[in-house]
């Protein structure tokens, strides 16, 4: 037994430690649920912002530390939180917010099942960051795995005495014992979100969840109780896609037009209850589900329609993203100031940024310079060997030249991603430490008309561009940037190869100052 012990500790303190360092085991990798890990603890988290909780989670830092010191523990306290399987985890404490909206969900849920009605559609809205996808595993996880051991038999007075959760976790029992397991399907669009996430819950044992997770595609191998989806916004319909052959078969399966359908059509007919987290600023290419069809289920589903505002993510809250939409709509005033917690720079020096990227990734991690996609893929499927050979770099910076992303699964932490560029499709639906942002010549800024202007011919993703009009294209190019400043948690650095475009950035952001080395 090891035992910890503060002088200041407090009954919140301790909840909100106790409930961190379960996560923590189970992002490491010394004990595995069945030999060391035994309970689950919703502790404090984010429901309960504490007097002085920063100081003490950052307790943390020191206790993981001793935790190594006696081999309970084998990674260090950065790795762990940087790692796929502590930001995923299940045992994430939820929100009041969050709670309160998955509660209303789960009854909604029950409701259509119990044949109180029918095929229905819950939507839940919100920005980067504002904690959808730790919301829809909750979800999934409460409802997979329901403790139908000690489901007791309350009396109506006790059941009215129980929290909102407790009376709807109650309820699930209870219909789980008289109907079964309830079906579900964990729909992710992005392949390498939907291959992470699998991982994760193939690490902590989850099986029960890893099995779940499924592409579009998968959702009509059979019919489910319930449909959940994250990134809505991703769903693919009959245009600028790889795989069209598939996408027409499919249709052809279902009885449905290709040229009218989409993936959301196939959840609504194999499912009898879906869940669709959306995010319609993320939307960044043709193929993606468009804003006016999602408008209209919204407003179909208005009693069923949820919002996300709380930021999770960054460490400068909300302010950030109202900044960042004020600054590609010209309409911000002043500067956007960095923060104890929070950095945001603008670089003088493209290189150098560059370098910073990686001065910060030694130290913290989880650091990645990223780009619009205004250079062509010249290194896309060729060996290292084979780029030095041909010259096949896909940048050169003043002399110094770099690669895009070398697989678009995992990127974000494979072993030479600080060495190589980003695109958006790597990243999207994942959260980095600092992120430093290649603004391309795509983008420019015209001082008369207090207009960033954007040129669709400096785009190489020829997938967006086809048979979409030029207003969307460029809306889908401010997006993607947006999407990229996203990704950041404590903070971000941004070069404009533009100097227009720079020269705006600076008038609203601070420089970064440069190196004499």
């Amino acid at each position: 037994m090891n035992v910890i012990l503060d002088k200041k500790f407090n009954k919140s303190a301790t909840l909100d430690i106790e409930q961190n360092l379960i996560r923590m085991f189970y992002a490491d990798d010394r004990f595995d649920s069945d030999s060391g890990i035994l309970n689950k603890n919703n502790g404090q988290s984010s429901k309960h912002n504490y007097y002085q909780r920063e100081m003490y989670l950052n307790k943390l830092v020191d206790i993981w530390k001793k935790l190594q010191q006696k081999k309970l523990a084998n990674n260090s306290y950065n790795h762990i939180i940087n790692s796929d399987i502590y930001k995923y985890s299940p045992f994430i404490s939820l929100t009041n917010k969050q709670e309160d909206i998955m509660c209303k969900i789960m009854n909604n849920i029950l409701d259509c099942l119990e044949g109180k009605s029918s095929n229905e559609t819950s939507i839940i809205t919100g920005l980067a960051g504002t904690g959808k996808t730790i919301l829809a595993i909750n979800l999934i996880d409460n409802i997979i795995n329901a403790d139908l051991s000690n489901v007791d038999t309350f009396e109506e007075d006790e059941i009215e005495e129980l929290s909102e959760l407790d009376k709807t976790m109650h309820r699930l029992r209870k219909y789980i014992l008289s109907n079964g397991k309830i079906k579900i399907g964990f729909v992710i669009p992005m392949k390498s979100l939907r291959e992470t996430l699998k991982v994760v819950f193939k690490a902590i044992n989850k099986k029960s969840l890893k099995n779940i997770i499924i592409a579009p595609s998968d959702v009509t191998k059979g019919n489910y109780d319930v449909i959940i989806c994250d990134e809505v916004h991703r769903l693919a319909q009959y245009k600028n896609i790889a795989n069209m052959g598939h996408f027409k078969k499919t249709c052809k399966k279902l009885e449905m037009d290709e040229n009218t359908s989409t993936q959301l059509d196939w959840i609504n007919l194999k499912s009898k209850y879906k869940i669709l987290f959306y995010d319609g600023n993320q939307t960044i290419k043709g193929s993606d589900i468009q804003a006016d069809k999602m408008d209209k289920l919204i407003k179909e589903n208005s009693d069923k329609c949820y919002s996300l505002t709380t930021q999770l993510r960054c460490k400068s809250g909300e302010l950030f993203l109202e900044n960042i939409d004020k600054l590609f709509k010209c309409t911000l005033k002043g500067k956007i100031e960095s923060s104890k917690n929070f950095k945001i720079k603008v670089c003088n020096n493209l290189n150098k940024m560059i370098e910073k990227i990686k001065e910060l990734d030694k130290k913290l991690g989880l650091c990645r310079t990223v780009a619009g996609y205004d250079w062509k893929w010249k290194s896309k499927g060729k060996s290292n060997e084979e780029i030095r050979k041909k010259n096949l770099y896909d940048f050169d910076f003043e002399g110094k030249k770099y690669i895009w992303n070398h697989t678009d699964k995992g990127w974000i932490l494979s072993n030479n991603a600080v060495n190589e560029i980003g695109y958006v499709h790597t990243v999207q639906g994942y959260d980095l430490n600092y992120v430093g942002v290649i603004i391309g010549p795509d983008l420019s800024y015209n001082k008369e008309k207090n207009k960033i202007e954007v040129h669709i011919n400096e785009l190489k993703d020829s997938n967006v561009k086809k048979g979409t009009d030029e207003k969307t294209v460029k809306q889908y190019i401010i997006n993607t940037y947006k999407v990229l400043l996203e990704r950041r948690i404590k903070g971000c650095y941004i070069y404009a190869c533009d100097e227009s475009m720079q020269e705006y950035l600076k008038e609203h952001i601070e420089e970064e100052e440069v190196s004499k080395k």
